[in-house]
C-alpha cells in the first residue's frame, strides 16, 4: 500500500492543505507546533476514525473533540492510497457527522462492500492493510519514543502473529475460538460451580428422581400402618369435637354471666351519673344567681370599668406628690415672708445714714485713704524710697548688660548657636527700651508735678470732705466713721442677699404652683370622671372615695370573672359526665330526663339477664374468659392438625403406587443418569479441544519464532555497525540480547535508553515484514524515532529506511534539520519528497 495524496478541510489548525506524497521516502519537517502530530492523526483517523465521548479523568478532550478545527467550517477530508495489486482507492469522511465513504479509482462508491462493526464502522482499513487499529499503532505507527512496545501490545501482536501463520486470516483468533470452546462448555454443560447449567439442573432432576422412586418403594411397604394410623386419628377428631362443643356452651354461659355483670356496672355508674348530675344543677343555679347579683352591684362601679391598676397607682402617686407640693408651697410662703421682714428692716436702718450710698462708697473710700496715706507720710519725711521709675532703670540696665553678654557668647563658643544669637538680641533690645522709658518718668517726677506739690492740694479737699461727712452721722474721729461705713457696706451686701434669696424663693414658689397644678388637674379630671365632685375643689375624703371605688369595681369584677370560671368548670363537668354516659349506655344523653329513662331500660336488661342465668349451674369462680379462649383455640388447633393429618393420610391411601408406578419412576431415573453420563461425556470433550488448541496455538509461536529473531537481528546488526546482531524474542515477545563478549543474554530494559529503543524499533520493523509476507506492503510512519540515536547509528538507521523505501512506502516527521541532512545525504539521488509543515 502507499498513500498518494492528503486533502485536509479542516482539521485542527489545518485548513484547505493538500499534500502529495512519492512511493518511497517522505519527510515532513516542520518546528515544534507546526502540525507534525496533527497530520499523523488524520491520517490515522482517515483509516480508522476519531473516538468520541467525554473528557478522561485528567480533563483529556475525545480525539473527535481535541481535532475541531480552528477557523475551518468543514471538518473531515479525504486521503488517496493505491494497493500492490494496482487497484486505488479514496477515501472521504466527516468527522462532524461521523460519516465515510470508500470509491475505487472509478470513482464508484463500494462503502457497502466492506463489513462494518457498531462501534469500528467502516472496515476498509483492516481489509486492505490486514491490520486492526490497535496492531496499526503497535507495528506500523510509531510514534516520538514510543517505539517499545508494553504487555498489552505484545499479546496483540503475538495472537496475530499465530492467526496469520496458521490460518492466513487475522480474524481466525485462537483465543476467540477457546473462549467460544469454554462458553459452549457452559452453555451445554456447566461445571461443579455453576448452579443453572443443563449438568446442574439434570443432577438436581435426577436427584429429585431417585428419592421419588424411593418414596413410591416406602409408601408401598407401608400401606397397612397407614390404616392404622388413619383409624386413631379419627377417634381422636371425634374426641376433640365432642370437648370443643362443650367449652364453646360453657363460652355462652359465660358470656351471659359477664353481660349481666355489666350491665349492673353500667346500672351503678349511670346511677351514681345522674347524682352528680343533679348536685351540678343545683350548683349552677347557685353560683347564676350570685353572678346576677354580683353584676347589679357592679353596675354601680361601672365607672371605675375602665381604670387600671396602673390608673390606680398613678391616682395614689399624684396625690401624695400634690400633698407634698402643697406643703412646700406653704413653708416657701413663710420663707419668704420672713425673708420681706428681713429686708425691710436692712433699708430703714440704711435709710438713717444716707450718706452712705452705693454710689458714694467708692469716693469715701477714694478719700479716706488719701487723707490717712498722706498723713502717714507726714509723720515720717526723712524716709528716702527709690522711685519706682528709677528702679525701671536699673532693672533694664542689667538686662541690657545680660543680652550683651549672651550676644557675645553665641559667637565665641562652638559651635555656633543662631538661637543663642536670635536670645541676645531679642533681649539686648528689650532691655534698651525699658531703660528709656524709666529715664523720660524720673525726669518727669523730678519736675513740677511732684508728689510733695500734687498729695496736699489732693488732702486739703479730701479732709474737709470727710470732716462734712462726719458732721452729717454725728461721729468725733475718722476711725468712728471708718467703722460706721463698714457696718453700712455690711447692710447693704445683706440687702443684696437677701433680695438674691428673694428672687430664688419666687422661682421656687413659681415651680412649686406649676408642679402642684398639673398633679390637681389630672386628680380632677379622674375625679370628675367618676362623679366624685364637679367643681375644681376636692378633699382627702373625695380621693379615699374614688380609691374606694376602685378597689370594690376591681374586687365585684374578680369575683364575675370566678363565678364565670365556676360556671364553666361546672358545666363542662355536666358535659363530660354526659359523655361518660354516652360512652357507657351507647345512647345520646342531652337531659336528665333522658338519663332517667335509660336507667329504667338498663334496669330491665338486667332483670332479664339475672332471670336467664338462674336456670343454668352456677360457673366456677376461677374460670375467666381468657382461660375459657385458651382452651377453645388450643382444641381447635389440635383438631384442625388432625384434620390435616387425616385428608393426608386418605390422600397418600388413594394415591398408594402399585408396581406399575414404581416400574415407571425407575425408568425416569435410568434415563434421567443416561442425559447426566452424555454431557459429563461432551464437557469432557471440550476440555480436550481446548488443550489440543492451546498446545498448538503454543506450536505456531514457536514456527515463526526463528524468523522474527533473524529479521530482529539483521535489522539491529545495520543499526549497531554489528555490534548487536543476536535478538530472541520468546512465545510472548519477550526479547533477550546477546551482547559481545557476555555470555549470559540480558533484556533491553538493561541497555542505554537509546539501544533499547533501537531494539524495540527492530522488533517493530521485524514484525511488520513477518505479517505483511505473502499480503500487503505496508507503509511505515515514523514520527522522529531517532531522538535517542547517536549521529552513527541515526546514519546507519537513514540506510535501512533507504533500503526499506525500495519496497514500501516511508512517512517520516521529524523537527531537526540534522536529520533531513543525514537523509539527504544517504538517500543521494534516490530522491526524497520533503515537505516543509
Amino acid at each position: 500500500m502507499k498513500i498518494r495524496k492528503i486533502n485536509i478541510s479542516g482539521f485542527g489548525k489545518f485548513e484547505n492543505r493538500i499534500f502529495t506524497l512519492n512511493p518511497g521516502m517522505n519527510i515532513f519537517y516542520g518546528c515544534n507546533e507546526s502540525g507534525k502530530s496533527t497530520l499523523q492523526s488524520f491520517i490515522k483517523g482517515m483509516f480508522y476514525g476519531l473516538k468520541g465521548g467525554k473528557r478522561t479523568k485528567d480533563g483529556i478532550l475525545p480525539p473527535v473533540k481535541q481535532y475541531k478545527p480552528w477557523t475551518a467550517k468543514a471538518y473531515g477530508g479525504s486521503l488517496e492510497y493505491e494497493l500492490d495489486d494496482g487497484s486505488s482507492y479514496t477515501i472521504v469522511r466527516n468527522f462532524d457527522k461521523n460519516t465515510v465513504t470508500v470509491y475505487d479509482k472509478y470513482s464508484n462508491n463500494i462503502t457497502g462492500n466492506f463489513p462494518a462493526g457498531r462501534e469500528e464502522g467502516v472496515k476498509f482499513a483492516e481489509q486492505h492493510m490486514g491490520l486492526s487499529e490497535s496492531c496499526f499503532e503497535r507495528t506500523v505507527f510509531i510514534g516520538q519514543m514510543q517505539s517499545t512496545i508494553n504487555s498489552e501490545g505484545k499479546k496483540i501482536i503475538a495472537e496475530r502473529l499465530t492467526n496469520i501463520k496458521h490460518t492466513g486470516d487475522e480474524e481466525v483468533s485462537f483465543r476467540k475460538a477457546i473462549e467460544t470452546l469454554k462458553e459452549a462448555q457452559m452453555t451445554y454443560v456447566g461445571s461443579e460451580r455453576t448452579t443453572t447449567r443443563p449438568l446442574n439442573i439434570i443432577n438436581s432432576r435426577l436427584q429429585e428422581a431417585i428419592e421419588e422412586e424411593q418414596e413410591y418403594i416406602r409408601l408401598h411397604e407401608s400401606c397397612m400402618d397407614m390404616f392404622l394410623e388413619l383409624e386413631r386419628l379419627r377417634k381422636r377428631e371425634a374426641e376433640l369435637r365432642n370437648r370443643l362443643d362443650e367449652l364453646s356452651l360453657l363460652r355462652k354461659k359465660l358470656d351471659k354471666k359477664i353481660e349481666t355483670e355489666k350491665l349492673e356496672n353500667i346500672y351503678g355508674t349511670l346511677g351514681k351519673c345522674l347524682e352528680r348530675i343533679n348536685v351540678i344543677e343545683n350548683e349552677i343555679a347557685g353560683k347564676k344567681q350570685e353572678l346576677d347579683e354580683t353584676l347589679v352591684r357592679l353596675k354601680e362601679f361601672e365607672v371605675f370599668k375602665d381604670y387600671s391598676r396602673k390608673d390606680y397607682e398613678e391616682m395614689v402617686s399624684d396625690y401624695t406628690n400634690y400633698v407634698l407640693l402643697r406643703r412646700d408651697l406653704e413653708n416657701c410662703e413663710a420663707e419668704w415672708r420672713e425673708n420681706e421682714d428681713r429686708i425691710k428692716e436692712i433699708r430703714n436702718e440704711i435709710e438713717r445714714y444716707g450718706i452712705f450710698s452705693e454710689d458714694a462708697l467708692p469716693k469715701m473710700d477714694e478719700a479716706i485713704q488719701n487723707v490717712l496715706l498722706f498723713e502717714r507720710e507726714s509723720v515720717n519725711p526723712e524716709k528716702d524710697e527709690m522711685h519706682p521709675s528709677a528702679l525701671k532703670k536699673y532693672v533694664s540696665f542689667a538686662a541690657l548688660t545680660a543680652g550683651i553678654i549672651i550676644l557675645l557668647l553665641s559667637f565665641l563658643i562652638k559651635p555656633y548657636s543662631p538661637i543663642a544669637t536670635a536670645a541676645g538680641l531679642l533681649i539686648s533690645a528689650a532691655a534698651g527700651a525699658l531703660m528709656i522709658i524709666a529715664a523720660k518718668q524720673v525726669n518727669v517726677s523730678n519736675g513740677e508735678y511732684s508728689p510733695e506739690s500734687i498729695g496736699k492740694k489732693k488732702y486739703m479737699e479730701n479732709s474737709k470732705l470727710l470732716n462734712s461727712w462726719m458732721e452729717q452721722v454725728n461721729v468725733k474721729n475718722i476711725h468712728d466713721f471708718i467703722r460706721l461705713k463698714n457696718m453700712i457696706e455690711a447692710k447693704i451686701a445683706k440687702l443684696h442677699e437677701l433680695s438674691e434669696k428673694r428672687q430664688k424663693i419666687t422661682e421656687r414658689k413659681n415651680d412649686i404652683l406649676s408642679r402642684s397644678e398639673e398633679f390637681e388637674t389630672r386628680i380632677q379630671t379622674r375625679l370628675s370622671q367618676t362623679g366624685l365632685v364637679k367643681d375644681e375643689n376636692f378633699t382627702e375624703e373625695d380621693i379615699r372615695k374614688w380609691r374606694e371605688g376602685f378597689e370594690i369595681c376591681g374586687t365585684l369584677t374578680q369575683t364575675v370573672k370566678d363565678l364565670e370560671t365556676v360556671l364553666n368548670s361546672l358545666n363542662q363537668e355536666r358535659e363530660s359526665i354526659c359523655r361518660e354516659v354516652q360512652v357507657i349506655s351507647g345512647t345520646r344523653i342531652g337531659v336528665i330526663a333522658d338519663l332517667e329513662e335509660e336507667i329504667k331500660n338498663i334496669s330491665a336488661r338486667l332483670e332479664n339477664a339475672k332471670a336467664e342465668l338462674g336456670d343454668w349451674v352456677p360457673l366456677p369462680d376461677n374460670l375467666t374468659r381468657d382461660d375459657l379462649e385458651l382452651k377453645i383455640k388450643l382444641l381447635g388447633d389440635e383438631l384442625a392438625q388432625v384434620s390435616l393429618q387425616i385428608n393426608t393420610l386418605s390422600t397418600r391411601l388413594e394415591n398408594i403406587p402399585d408396581g406399575e408406578m414404581i416400574q415407571m419412576a425407575h425408568e425416569k431415573v435410568r434415563l434421567l443418569t443416561w442425559e447426566r453420563d452424555r454431557k459429563l461425556f461432551l464437557g469432557k470433550a471440550l476440555e480436550i479441544a481446548m488443550e489440543v488448541l492451546t498446545e498448538a496455538s503454543v506450536d505456531i509461536q514457536r514456527n515463526y519464532s526463528p524468523y522474527l529473531n533473524e529479521s530482529m537481528g539483521e535489522i539491529l546488526d545495520k543499526i549497531t555497525g554489528g555490534r548487536y546482531k543476536e535478538v530472541m524474542a520468546d512465545d510472548s515477545l519477550k526479547l533477550n540480547i546477546q551482547p559481545p563478549g557476555v555470555a549470559e543474554k540480558v533484556v533491553p530494559e538493561q541497555l542505554s535508553s537509546g539501544t533499547a529503543d533501537q531494539v524495540y524499533f527492530a522488533l517493530r520493523l521485524a514484525t511488520v515484514r513477518l505479517m505483511e509476507k505473502d499480503g500487503e506492503t505496508l507503509p511505515l510512519f515514523l514520527d522522529d524515532p531517532f531522538v535517542q540515536y547517536d549521529e552513527e547509528r541515526t546514519k546507519n538507521a537513514f540506510k535501512l529506511l533507504c533500503e526499506e523505501s525500495g519496497r514500501r512506502q516511508i512517512i517520516l516527521f521529524t523537527c531537526r534539520k540534522r536529520e533531513l541532512e543525514l537523509a539527504r545525504e544517504v538517500f543521494g539521488d534516490k530522491g526524497i519528497n520533503i515537505v516543509n509543515l
